[in-house]
């Protein structure tokens, strides 16, 4: 792929490595004749988050200076009166000393996919019900939380790995020309 060697050492790796996880687990799938949702749903996450990466080394996030951090601390105790409890000192910290995977992966997508970021943010990280979430679907997969006899969870995974591939495919046509459907937007109901 000659999109791919056109790239910087490091971002090429991100990018290669993303593309291993989308092609490995259809391998799979190919070999035992019948799908596993949970493994390519799991290889689109870990694409998704070597994409991330990728995009990180090309467009860094901007970082707050301690002085940023300080004001930004000492206003978000002023917003709340002083009343901290714990998850605000978890948001807290998230904001000021520590984004996480999250702040980046959100940059990453307003990066690449400025006009449905927002978008994609809310169906990753945000989206009511908590267990719909693309990030929280990737933890259940993880930490084997997943009925993986149940047809209505696959069912469900499987609607939320169209999601996600549809990210996926987005954020690598930012490193590879390539024509991506377009985007039909989350299903509802």
């Amino acid at each position: 792929m000659e999109g791919v060697e056109a790239l910087k050492p490091e971002v090429r790796r991100k990018v290669r490595a993303a593309l291993y996880w989308m092609r490995e687990p259809m391998q799979m799938m190919r070999e035992k004749f019948r799908s596993d949702t949970l493994r390519v749903y799991a290889g689109y996450w870990n694409a998704f988050e070597c994409l991330v990466e990728a995009i990180c080394l090309v467009v860094p996030q901007s970082k707050l200076t301690k002085q940023q951090k300080q004001d930004g601390i000492t206003q978000f105790i002023a917003d709340r009166q002083g009343n901290l409890d714990i998850a605000a000192l978890g948001e807290c910290y998230r904001s000021f000393v520590d984004p996480g995977f999250v702040a980046k992966a959100s940059h990453a997508l307003r990066v690449c996919c400025p006009e449905r970021a927002e978008g994609y943010i809310v169906e990753c990280f945000r989206i009511k019900p908590d267990q719909d979430r693309l990030y929280a679907i990737r933890n259940a997969i993880n930490h084997g939380d997943i009925d993986s006899d149940s047809p209505q969870e696959l069912a469900r995974v499987e609607d939320k790995n169209d999601r996600l591939r549809m990210i996926v495919f987005g954020m690598l046509g930012r490193f590879l020309p390539f024509s991506c459907p377009l985007d039909p937007g989350p299903r509802q109901g």
